[in-house]
């Protein structure tokens, strides 16, 4: 095997660097983390060799951050790596399309592949051992599979809600699930479209039921909702609009701010001077629309 063929070796896991870091969802994490506890690590890291005098580490690390810090929160030492011989850009590269990819959803094929267990006797542990997964994560599946929860278990392979929240909302009523909702969203744990989402999920649920088409659902249970839960649902979905122009306003308001300070510095000869000496004198489009006429880009 020549040095430039990608090879597998166990490689001390002190000798990696994580060049480009991002913040994981503390849920995934411990996922992973309980999952190589039990069945091992199943997919090796990949790195790559940092040349002598680049850098601290002799190894960089591509993709695996989060198998990385599971393997060392679990006191283990040694990791198997996938080694490369590629320089630095292409390394980057090869790390953004892997976090693409990575975001696939668990494979539609897992859930059918819990539900047979079960209904062949199999427990909540021993599907895990056999499919590689957590015993938390087939319970959780398994409670949205008994509760006919087709469009929660469909938002959660798409990765629009953790499965943990989805069991959570499936035990709830209409207005303790919109509830469950707005706390997901002050935690963060919901931002964005995944949040708009979620609502639609629950007001399609709030018309139709649950949808379940498979043998675990013990089918829908809905009553008619009382005026006073109807207030309380109108009362708890105008308090989360009310939160959610708050920080829209905040957001605008930093905006507003940050715009004029550039406006300010623009406008400063002494800044001016200085960004021309270093050899700065170009800016983002954005940024050059507040350039007084005749200042720094030309």
């Amino acid at each position: 095997m020549t040095q430039s063929s990608p090879h597998i070796e166990m490689i001390p896991i002190a000798d990696i660097a994580v060049v480009n870091p991002r913040v994981r969802n503390p849920r995934i994490h411990k996922t992973i983390t309980e999952s190589i506890d039990q069945v091992g690590l199943k997919r090796p890291i990949t790195v790559r060799r940092v040349p002598p005098g680049q850098g601290g580490a002799p190894y960089a690390l591509i993709c695996g951050q989060g198998r990385l810090e599971s393997c060392r929160m679990l006191g283990q030492t040694e990791i198997a790596a996938l080694i490369v011989d590629v320089d630095e850009e292409t390394g980057h590269v090869m790390s953004i399309v892997e976090n693409v990819a990575r975001r696939t959803p668990r494979a539609v094929e897992t859930l059918e592949h819990v539900r047979v267990l079960k209904q062949r006797g199999y427990t909540d542990s021993e599907v895990a051992a056999k499919l590689g997964c957590t015993p938390s994560w087939v319970n959780n599946v398994v409670n949205l599979l008994e509760r006919g929860e087709k469009r929660l278990l469909a938002a959660t392979e798409a990765g629009h809600i953790p499965i943990n929240l989805a069991v959570s909302i499936s035990r709830a009523s209409g207005a303790d699930a919109q509830q469950l909702l707005m706390d997901a969203y002050e935690s963060g744990e919901l931002t964005g479209r995944k949040i708009t989402v979620v609502r639609k999920i629950l007001e399609q649920r709030e018309r139709s039921g649950k949808k379940g088409t498979n043998s675990f659902a013990r089918g829908p249970t809905r009553r008619q909702m009382s005026p006073e839960d109807l207030a309380k649902l109108y009362q708890r979905d105008v308090e989360m609009h009310r939160r959610i122009q708050k920080k829209a306003e905040y957001t605008q308001k930093s905006l507003l701010l940050a715009q004029q300070i550039f406006k300010e510095l623009f406008a400063s000869k002494e800044f001016c001077a200085l960004l021309r000496s270093e050899k700065l004198v170009s800016v983002p489009q954005p940024l050059a629309e507040l350039v007084p006429r005749g200042g720094l880009v030309r």
